[in-house]
């Protein structure tokens, strides 16, 4: 059976479908396993039922923030890395969103495509080996 997935699993949570689809649709050309939810409450509902490599997620949505959805998060899954990305945040933010161990990098939109491939490439990896 052919596969166009590498088996590496990534939940995108973007209240901006037009970011999500576009962020999706580049790792979906490196064959990541791509899901991609609109809300916390929808993504927290999808932790549940599988499980991700890594978990991208914006965090100026309505509802709860990214920082807050992580923690919700890192309980349905524990091995996943998370990834917080937004275009709201200061470097002070972002600096204590990465002292809790509910987030392990940060990257600000826009981003450039090549470097967040190289990191999600990474945190993938480093999110495999700590599972082994």
């Amino acid at each position: 059976m052919i596969t166009n997935s590498t088996g590496k699993s990534i939940l995108i949570l973007e209240d901006d479908t037009l970011v999500a689809r576009s962020l999706a649709r580049m790792l979906r050309l490196e064959k990541f396993d791509v899901s991609i939810c609109p809300d916390p409450n929808t993504a927290l509902a999808l932790c549940s039922k599988r499980q991700f490599d890594l978990i991208i997620t914006d965090q100026m949505m309505p509802v709860m923030n990214g920082t807050e959805f992580a923690a919700l998060a890192k309980v349905k899954q524990p091995n996943a890395h998370t990834l917080l990305i937004s275009g709201y945040i200061n470097s002070d933010k972002a600096n204590e969103a990465l002292k809790s161990e509910n987030i392990q990098k940060f990257v600000s939109k826009p981003w450039h495509n090549k470097d967040i491939l190289n990191i999600v490439e990474s945190e993938i990896e480093l999110s495999r080996s700590s599972q082994a």
